[in-house]
């Protein structure tokens, strides 16, 4: 243990999470935790999101290589819009407040980029009993990550477009849905406009 090596506040924040680690007793403990740990909460949010985009780009890679090029498009609408479906199950399971709606639509959306998306920025032009229209701006990872594994071409843009659909549907919520994109640039840096209303 080295006593001049200063934690990151990170690590004194999230030790619980570290609490069973062992090391042997020649191993520096302090000075592996400083070197390695991410310093800041920024620095940790991205590489848990960098993670993510990564682990979802190479899933797709490999499936494409494993069963062609048609399968990449239908395991990631599949996977976004599973993941949808059990965020919002889970949303209505946990909080007992929330009532399948579309203002519950808009908070689940506002949770998914608080605690999975923070890339991503967004901005209300309307929500009522009956209709969202937002924007979703800032930085697309998976957008990022599959041009790096060179199959951004292959899939339909934005992917996350099942995973809304998949609230609304594990909500049982009869609604026309529309996600369009209005910018996604070869930087990834995009702004997708979703309008969700009551299908009447």
């Amino acid at each position: 243990m080295n006593n001049n090596v200063q934690l990151p506040e990170t690590f004194v924040a999230l030790s619980d999470f570290r609490k069973n680690d062992i090391y042997l007793p020649e191993m520096d403990m302090d000075q592996i935790i400083s070197d390695y740990f991410p310093g800041t909460f920024r620095e940790l949010v991205q590489r848990l999101s960098d993670i993510t985009g990564a682990f979802y780009g190479g899933m797709l890679k490999q499936a494409g290589k494993l069963f062609g090029a048609e399968a990449i498009e239908l395991l990631s609408n599949s996977f976004m819009y599973d993941l949808g479906s059990k965020m919002a199950l889970r949303n209505l399971a946990v909080k007992p407040g929330l009532k399948p709606g579309i203002p519950a639509v808009a908070k689940i959306l506002i949770g998914a980029i608080f605690t999975s998306s923070p890339e991503y920025s967004f901005e209300f032009k309307e929500l009522n009993d009956h209709k969202i229209e937002m924007l979703i701006q800032g930085v697309d990872r998976y957008h990022r990550i599959t041009q790096e594994f060179e199959i951004a071409h292959l899939l339909k843009w934005p992917v996350i477009k099942p995973f809304v659909q998949g609230v609304c549907d594990a909500m049982g919520l009869d609604v026309l849905f529309e996600m369009e994109v209005l910018e996604l640039n070869p930087d990834s840096s995009c702004v997708y406009k979703i309008c969700i209303m009551y299908n009447v």
